[in-house]
């Protein structure tokens, strides 16, 4: 739970407004590498992180003695229903979840690359998601990019597919106090981990071309991951005096960066499920500029959002659409105003009422 993704500000935000609401949550994590999980976390096993499918994720066991008393913890407490999330990362919550005994909803929240999909990889998540889904009362997922390698129709069992359950207030909050650029000026930015699956290699191929295109653009790059020295190599090379690096802003930092931008770049070519990084954006005020994987899709794929999405991997596309907008200022507003509006369609507000009422269906004992 400490470290930056969807997944942990999903959990994070949703446990605050179902206490807000009046329930009673607990949140279950493994022990970070380092650090401290924060508060309202329990703590249980150890982690350590492996890479896998162009990302980085924790690996965790927890010891027998911790298990037994931790579901001791939590039957005493009166814990009703478990809400188990990418229960196939090994292997923590599989442990816990053995030992209550209670009625499950269990969101998958990954999108395999294709190529893994086919593969042996895809076939034993596949598998294990079925070990999953069949003892769920409910299965949820936050798009239709997941049922590709799911495939719960097999099964006979329904999906709901339901985006994250993430507070966008204090996003919209940056977008108000975001002062105007006295420099003037198209700023352009990428937020995430510094790695191929999130196609911040496209952006810095496309870089040197959007410079010429766009003369007076700029170019902030913020977070941290194994293409840090490509972002080095991009600020000594051609128009690299125009790159700024911000290297693992905290969340206020991240949002009056993202509130100060033109132009969030999320070019990530596979592997994503949803695009929280564009909602996020949009709730404060930036225009994204996509690649067309399904999970953006899911967001921008309907309406006007279909003109913000390029083809995965295609630099050029994503040089002329940049230029594109960057010449066409109503335009970027027009689209500014949709995007805004369709931030407000997938605030927590909209989607815990509906997660809740998945709790509470699960809580009824099936036929």
């Amino acid at each position: 739970m400490t470290r930056p993704g969807g997944v942990q500000s999903h959990v994070r935000d949703l446990s605050c407004w179902l206490r807000n609401e009046g329930h009673a949550v607990r949140v279950v994590a493994p022990y970070p590498p380092a650090g401290v999980a924060g508060g309202g976390v329990t703590c249980c096993g150890r982690a350590r992180m492996v890479s896998m499918f162009g990302t980085r994720f924790e690996v965790s066991l927890a010891g027998r003695h911790e298990l037994r008393r931790l579901a001791a913890d939590l039957h005493d407490w009166g814990a009703e229903v478990v809400h188990l999330h990418t229960p196939w990362t090994p292997l923590m919550a599989w442990q816990l979840w053995q030992r209550l005994h209670l009625p499950t909803v269990t969101t998958f929240h990954a999108t395999l690359p294709e190529a893994s999909d086919s593969g042996v990889s895809g076939r034993v998540l596949h598998s294990i998601a079925g070990y999953f889904m069949k003892r769920s009362r409910a299965v949820v997922v936050p798009s239709e990019a997941p049922l590709a390698h799911l495939r719960p129709q097999e099964r006979g069992i329904s999906a709901h597919v339901l985006p994250p359950a993430v507070n966008l207030a204090p996003w919209r909050e940056a977008g108000f106090r975001r002062a105007e650029n006295p420099a003037g000026g198209l700023e352009v930015g990428f937020l995430g981990r510094f790695e191929a699956r999130k196609g911040l290699d496209v952006l810095l191929e496309a870089w040197p071309g959007i410079s010429v295109q766009v003369p007076d653009a700029r170019l902030t790059i913020a977070g941290a991951g194994p293409l840090l020295p490509s972002v080095r190599e991009a600020m000594a090379g051609v128009h690299g005096d125009r790159i700024r690096l911000v290297e693992t802003p905290d969340d206020a930092t991240a949002r009056a960066l993202v509130a100060a931008w033109d132009i969030v770049v999320a070019p990530a070519p596979y592997g994503e499920s949803f695009g929280l990084v564009l909602v996020e954006a949009m709730a404060a005020g930036a225009l994204p500029v996509a690649a067309a994987n399904a999970g953006y899709a899911s967001v921008l794929g309907q309406g006007e959002g279909v003109g913000l999405l390029v083809p995965p991997g295609d630099a050029g596309a994503l040089i002329r659409r940049i230029a594109e907008l960057a010449e066409r200022p109503d335009e970027r507003d027009a689209l500014r105003r949709w995007s805004v509006s369709r931030a407000g369609e997938l605030d927590l507000p909209e989607v815990g009422p509906r997660l809740a009422e998945i709790y509470r269906e699960a809580l009824v004992p099936s036929a």
